[in-house]
């Protein structure tokens, strides 16, 4: 895939052919072990913490931990006030408790209220009412004649495709993806369905499982991050739409059957009744951190540039019904990995000529804000950093490797973009330590994952500094309370590990900067795509 390094670093490929890592660093690499990681993982995915949500007390329990390690492995403080913290302030954007949705029948009166009845698709501040006009499903054709109908109603439509469809027929608009194009509706009230991942519980606890339970959050003094919603829409529970239906004399029942048999469903006016929707915005501001030490480099010169070892420590908090998203591998596991990094170049006699920078942070899945606040604020100039290794969810297997019975292994990815010197590096560090599989298949700018835009390297990589990014793939426990500390594969992650510590080993003693091969500023316009 990458037959071109032959041509960039042949000095270090010459090298790989001598099996067994430079003596120097040996005591460092053989310090990396499954117990310490596991000690590591149990407490940063215990109960005790929560889920580690940025900014709440679960997640500041998680960096003082991580700042007592880092003090115990004799690490320099690069953080606010000779400490280890590095403190940014966010705001959290979200739907104030008063916002509700009102049905009103007559003389009788049903409130709905966020979270126990529905769900708002981002926080903004509006209140309209009107009539009510059911449309169908989701993805039913308003035939044109009739769309004259819409205009100024409030539109009731069942969630997603109707059941049934033939294949090749329209594909369904996805449930999260942009809400019914009707030209001059007033909202779109979707109707969850009574079981099943478009149920109200379910599209509730995913909410909190894609780390927008709580509200939007972002960096303080930026602006909120636009809505996937160019109309206003809201998820709402079947009680909802039953309440809406009950002057019509049709059961929720009868409408959904329907709608589902006639794929261009002429709109139904449901009068008398009407919906009043009320949406406030709360703000909050809170404050987060970074953890961040360093080790000295030998080189009186070239200690001033420093080589990156950063992974998120935050996960996704507590889901509304109370259900603890522990996070052990995303990223318990990298977080580990850092601190066990740490450890390995503090024990190690020798220490490499250029600094070594240990960089957990938070806010990733609230779309890299820590990672950007740092990048924003860096401890080293970024012009004097010479790499970013980062590591995102080491501790399990994808269903890929499961099948095919594989050995340890990684995804590799974006370590030749900026610097092809880097991914040699890499390279040579693997064959001349475990030589584990690296596995390129997610290193693909038309990979449809894009997980080169998904963890904190690039917010690295948006600067033009060259970076690696270890993860093992996502798995069936991905972003769910059942992403536990039984199930990681400690073995494993130590053989990763040590690849990233020669690696970083390596790369620290290549004698300054990398020559790059990019230009950064082809990475400082691609937006984050994690979390939200």
């Amino acid at each position: 895939m990458k037959w071109f390094v032959l041509l960039v670093f042949p000095v270090a490929l010459a090298a790989a052919q001598v099996t067994g890592i430079d003596t120097k660093a040996r005591t460092g690499f053989e310090s990396i072990n499954a117990a310490d990681l596991k000690t590591y993982v149990s407490y940063l995915a215990s109960d005790a913490l929560q889920g580690r949500e940025t900014s709440y007390p679960g997640e500041k329990l998680a960096a003082n931990y991580i700042a007592e390690r880092f003090h115990a492995f004799g690490l320099r403080p690069m953080g606010d006030s000779g400490s280890y913290l590095q403190h940014y302030d966010v705001e959290v954007l979200g739907v104030d408790d008063s916002s509700a949705v009102v049905v009103t029948n007559g003389l009788e009166q049903s409130k709905f209220t966020w979270g126990k009845g529905i769900i708002a698709f981002g926080a903004r501040d509006t209140a309209v009412s009107g009539k009510v006009v059911c449309a169908g499903y989701m993805d039913s054709r308003t035939p044109a004649e009739a769309r004259a109908a819409l205009s100024g109603r409030i539109v009731l439509a069942f969630a997603g495709t109707r059941p049934g469809q033939a294949a090749g027929a329209p594909a369904p608009r996805r449930l999260f993806g942009i809400a019914r194009r009707d030209s001059g509706a007033l909202a779109t009230l979707i109707v969850a369905d009574d079981t099943g991942a478009a149920s109200f519980p379910q599209v509730l606890a995913a909410m909190y499982s894609l780390g927008v339970g709580r509200g939007t959050m972002v960096l303080k003094g930026e602006p909120a991050r636009p809505s996937r919603f160019n109309r206003l829409a809201f998820f709402v529970s079947p009680a909802v739409g039953e309440a809406i239906l009950k002057a019509s004399g049709l059961s929720l029942r009868e409408v959904r059957r329907m709608a589902a048999e006639d794929s261009t469903f002429p709109p139904m006016n449901l009068e008398p009744v009407t919906v009043a929707i009320g949406e406030k915005t709360k703000r909050e501001e809170r404050r987060a951190e970074n953890v961040v030490g360093m080790i000295e480099g030998s080189d009186p010169a070239l200690k001033k540039d420093v080589v990156v070892f950063s992974a998120h420590f935050d996960h996704l908090g507590v889901g509304a019904g109370g259900a603890i998203y522990h996070g052990a591998d995303d990223n318990a596991s990298g977080t580990s990995m850092v601190m066990d990094l740490a450890h390995a170049f503090a024990v190690n006699p020798a220490k490499p000529r250029c600094s070594l920078l240990f960089l957990t942070v938070s806010g990733e899945e609230k779309g890299l804000l820590g990672s950007s606040y740092y990048t924003s604020h860096p401890a080293v100039p970024l012009e004097r950093t010479v790499a970013d290794f980062n590591t995102d969810m080491i501790g399990r297997m994808d269903s890929a490797h499961q099948a095919s019975g594989s050995g340890p292994y990684t995804y590799l990815i974006g370590s030749d973009k900026i610097s092809t010197e880097l991914d040699s590096i890499v390279r040579v560090a693997d064959s001349e330590s475990n030589n584990i599989g690296l596995d390129y298949e997610y290193d693909n700018d038309r990979d449809p994952n894009q997980f080169y835009k998904r963890s904190d390297h690039y917010n690295f990589a948006k600067h033009g500094v060259p970076i690696a990014f270890f993860f093992t793939g996502v798995h069936a426990d991905y972003h769910r309370p059942t992403d536990t500390v039984d199930k990681i594969l400690f073995d494993r992650i130590v053989k990763i590990g040590q690849v990233v510590y020669y690696a970083g080993w390596m790369t620290a003693n290549a004698g300054g900067m990398l020559p790059k091969n990019v230009s950064s500023n082809e990475y400082r316009d691609s937006p984050s795509s994690r979390g939200e």
